[in-house]
């Protein structure tokens, strides 16, 4: 049977089969035995969308604004499927001894984060990228904000971000601020942060297996215009 919006090589059978791979945890996408990634996200198959993309090596990105859930959500997910898992702190330590609210941010997030859970702060966002392609255990990065904010002077290298995401061994996770969504900067620092942040999602973006934007706690995922097209 042909399911409406979807390319006429998706059957029903077909459906059935990524929803259980989804949501029960049996199977996971690439065809392994896994903990379901989207059940610890959602609780109703409707949230499977339009189709989804059966090629996934488990990189994902989670967008949002501030307090909007990102950071925990990203936690969460990972954390229900990996026993040992690496965070990468981007923001720079200097930031929590200068700012207490910052610090207790920082504080909030570390208590989520149980035993299993290495840390890493990084001291020069040069270092990201070989921190990726050399990953050992399932890596959460948090945030990419704070990565590109960490050094005034710092151009990320997208080519090579990207480069890097793609032969990343293991799972990857980005937290990333939505920044966007605001109205237009005033100053050309704040303008210049905003575009290449924007600029910067994107690329890791088209890196990625899955996009989720998250707004009161809760995730949406975004589909690539290709997956969207098959449904015309």
């Amino acid at each position: 049977m042909r399911i409406r919006g979807c390319p006429a090589t998706v059957t029903w059978s077909l459906v059935q089969q990524l929803t259980t791979a989804l949501f029960s945890g049996k199977v996971g996408l690439g065809g392994e035995t896994e903990p379901g990634y989207l059940g610890t996200l959602y609780r109703s198959r409707r949230s499977i969308g339009r189709c989804v993309d059966i090629i996934n090596s488990g990189k994902y990105l989670f967008l949002g604004g501030a307090r909007s859930g990102k950071s925990y959500l990203a936690e969460q997910a990972i954390a229900s499927r990996h026993p040992e898992i690496c965070y990468v702190a981007t923001s720079p330590r200097a930031w929590a001894l200068a700012d207490p609210d910052f610090a207790g941010r920082i504080a909030n997030h570390q208590r989520r984060r149980g035993a299993n859970w290495q840390t890493v702060e990084l001291d020069d966002p040069e270092k990201l990228y070989d921190l990726i392609e050399n990953a050992a255990v399932p890596t959460l990065v948090d945030s990419v904000g704070g990565w590109l904010a960490s050094d005034i002077d710092f151009v990320p290298d997208l080519a090579r971000l990207k480069a890097a995401i793609l032969s990343c061994p293991t799972y990857l996770s980005f937290v990333a601020e939505e920044a966007g969504l605001s109205v237009h900067a005033e100053s050309l620092v704040a303008r210049t942060y905003v575009d290449l942040l924007g600029q910067t999602n994107q690329a890791i973006s088209k890196a990625v297996d899955r996009v989720f934007f998250v707004a009161a706690g809760r995730a949406t995922e975004l589909y690539t215009l290709d997956l969207l097209a098959e449904g015309q």
